[in-house]
């Protein structure tokens, strides 16, 4: 996938790092936690894009 935009990047890499380091320690909660979180800030930040997006083509 061709990402330009770094935010996006920076939490898809973050995202990815949390879920590897949780399949090596799957009943890790601490692990479990910070995929979580992780997971949220990138939902969290793609409905902030659609939404931006969306309203970008209600203008025109």
């Amino acid at each position: 996938m061709d990402v330009s935009n770094e935010r996006l990047k920076h939490l898809l890499a973050r995202t990815d790092e949390a879920f590897q380091a949780l399949l090596k320690e799957p009943d890790s909660i601490a692990l479990n936690e910070a995929y979580e979180t992780a997971k949220a800030e990138l939902d969290e930040y793609i409905s902030s894009l659609r939404e931006a997006l969306s309203k970008k083509r209600l203008k025109r």
